[in-house]
């Protein structure tokens, strides 16, 4: 029993093992044979143009091995040149990696790398420069930054040198990409202990300052490279106007506090400064949060460009990055309209609010006196629609703003099955004025001219037998509505009451007969007529008899194409009435009275052929086709044999 028992655990184990074995050999890889026939291609094979790169002097060195991969995935995976990195310095630091963990470690990075690119200094195959730079010295600088502020009459000597012995090419700890903190950088050509040094700046220890305080580090038109802008007492080397004596433990202590020291040179600005609105800085006398007390490469001494001084502090209005800026902030800044300082107007406006937009717009000061003037032209409320500093659309209407925003009444009445384009594509200026107009509506011009503007071919070669008096005087808006309608071509009502609007008296008579015509009683008077012009009489669209075969195609189902339809004279009028008729079939009279219209001769050909006087002939159509047939006198095709051989006898007394 023991046995078996030992026997059955012994099986156990031994599935169990067997289980286990098959279990991890299933994780093992699998060994495919290698493919056959896709044996890899050198790149420059087919990109040959880049061979030539090999010849510069200064090679990358993956380039150099001719190791494409290092960079590029042979069968790409993102776009653009198939990088192994999306991001242009991450593809870079792979192998440059002491570079990144520098730059990592960096304060200041040159503006190139904050944009994480290296391409715009750098060929990344190869170049005749050292460091593969695309071009060498301050050349490469030039790329990017004006030359204008490095060329001015009086050039900082080391400029002659290149920019690399000021400033890092890469990145710094230090502002502007400094190699040193700004007067230990300067302290290397420059002896603060010098005699001479100390009388040119009265013996103040400015270096205990910033020298470009006063100083451009680049080119100045001045001989002291001195900013383009110096404060009248920093020009007259008169520092003790402003500061206490060089003597003092603190030499750079002011005599008085900010606003009061201006103000003791500056009085007639203090007066003029006393207005209803003061900027606030005015009024706290913190003149030095604009102005440089000292120097400056801006007009008035300012600390920056005035737009960027401005919107410093206005930092989320307003926004004049957008598409159109308004004009004199290109031009002129902020200034063109605001006082900086002080204003008798709400919000430091150089003119009233009504006044402000008139001193440039002076033209449309003009419209004020115009037939029709726009609300709030009227008002002189400009900002209803316009953003004073900029937009996006070329108008400078304010964002999201249109016509429905104050029209909300048209949008509801406008949203109909058709709309006229100009209305559909927000486009209300291309028919009104936005400001005034001689013209009801603010229209651009008279009624009768406007539509012409864009409808002007409807218009060449009308001539007045064919011309509705409507569209010859050009009074569209009697039948169309300008902005949209419910029906085809925009008309003011469906077409058929449109007409009868007129035509008052076809419509009283259509409802008097009980035989009409199909179009006219469905009122598809254009299936016949013109609306505008042709050059037919009654603005008939073809010849009547084509006009009417058209429709009714089936008249003619002959080849020999004779009878009434084909006559030389007269017409499908001839016979019909064009709208309605009290006979059968539109016709003009019943029976025989209509065919003795014409046929009212008894001649001795017709009497011989009835046997008898056309008077007595009851029913022509008994006998006759009206329209066409093959047979000699519109006789039908199918003939009883008596009557076709003549011998009415046979049958009559």
């Amino acid at each position: 029993m023991v046995t078996v028992k030992k026997q059955k655990t012994s099986i156990l184990k031994l599935v169990m093992l067997l289980f286990m074995c098959i279990f991890f050999l299933s994780c093992v890889q699998e060994r495919r044979p290698g493919r056959r026939g896709f044996k890899a291609k050198a790149c420059l094979e087919c990109h040959k143009k880049n061979l030539k790169d090999l010849e510069n002097k200064y090679v990358h060195s993956p380039m150099k091995k001719k190791d494409c991969e290092a960079c590029h995935l042979r069968h790409g995976r993102l776009p653009v040149r198939s990088f192994r990195e999306r991001q242009e310095d991450s593809l870079c630091y792979i192998c440059h990696t002491k570079m990144k963990s520098a730059m990592d470690k960096t304060e200041y990075l040159h503006t190139t790398l904050k944009q994480n690119k290296c391409l715009p200094c750098h060929n990344p195959h190869s170049s005749e420069n050292k460091f593969l730079q695309r071009k060498t010295g301050s050349e490469l600088c030039y790329e990017c930054h004006d030359r204008a502020p490095f060329n001015r009459t009086k050039r900082h000597k080391p400029l002659d040198d290149g920019c690399l012995v000021c400033h890092a090419s890469h990145g710094s700890m230090h502002k502007y990409n400094l190699l040193k903190e700004e007067t230990e950088l300067c302290r290397t050509c420059h002896k603060y202990t010098d005699k001479a040094f100390k009388n040119a700046h009265k013996n103040y220890p400015v270096e205990s300052g910033k020298c470009s305080g006063c100083h451009t580090s680049h080119s100045s038109t001045n001989n002291k490279l001195l900013r383009e802008t110096v404060h009248t007492p920093l020009k007259s080397q008169q520092c003790s106007s402003c500061h206490v004596p060089f003597t003092d433990p603190n030499p750079f202590n002011l005599l008085m506090p900010d606003g009061e020291l201006c103000y003791s040179c500056h009085e007639k600005e203090k007066q003029e400064f006393n207005k209803d609105h003061r900027h606030p800085v005015t009024n706290e006398g913190k003149c030095l949060s604009c102005h440089s007390p000292h120097a400056s490469d801006y007009p008035g001494v300012t600390l920056m460009a005035i737009n960027d001084l401005c919107l410093n502090c206005h930092k989320d209005s307003p926004d004049i990055k957008v598409r159109y800026p308004h004009k004199p902030i290109d031009e002129k800044g902020c200034t063109a309209c605001h006082d900086p300082h002080a204003s008798e107007y709400g919000f430091y406006l150089k003119e009233s609010e009504k006044q402000i937009c008139f001193t440039c717009h002076s033209e449309l000061e003009k419209d004020l006196n115009a037939n029709y003037t726009h609300e709030p032209f009227t008002a002189i409320e400009c900002l209803k629609c316009h953003d004073p500093h900029g937009s996006n659309d070329s108008n400078m209407a304010k964002t999201g703003l249109t016509c429905y925003t104050c029209h909300k009444d048209k949008e509801e009445e406008f949203f109909k099955t058709y709309v006229h384009d100009p209305v559909n594509n927000s486009q209300c200026s291309s028919c009104h004025k936005s400001h005034a107009s001689d013209f009801a509506g603010l229209l651009k011009k008279a009624q009768s001219e406007l539509c012409v503007s864009c409808h002007d071919s409807m218009f060449l070669g009308i001539e007045d037998a064919g011309t509705h008096p409507l569209f010859r005087d050009r009074d569209c808006k009697t039948c169309h509505d300008p902005h949209a309608s419910d029906y085809v071509a925009f008309t003011v009502m469906p077409m058929g009451e449109l007409c009868f609007s007129c035509h008052k008296e076809m419509g009283a008579d259509l409802k008097k007969y009980t035989n009409k015509h199909l179009p006219v009683e469905e009122g598809r008077c254009t299936d016949c007529h013109s609306p505008h012009a042709t050059r037919l009489r009654y603005q008939l669209l073809s010849l009547p008899n084509d006009l009417c075969l058209s429709c009714h195609e089936l008249i003619v189902t002959t080849t020999a194409r004779k009878g009434h339809v084909y006559m030389t004279e007269g017409d499908c009028l001839s016979c019909h009435n064009s709208h309605y008729s009290q006979s059968e079939n539109l016709l003009i009279k019943t029976g025989p009275a209509l065919c003795t219209e014409c046929h009212s001769n008894d001649t001795e050909d017709l009497s011989q052929a009835h046997n008898e006087t056309l008077s007595n002939i009851r029913q022509c159509l008994s006998c006759h086709v009206p329209h066409v047939t093959e047979q000699p006198g519109l006789l039908k095709n199918v003939q009883h044999t008596p009557f076709s051989e003549g011998d009415c006898e046979a049958c009559h007394e």
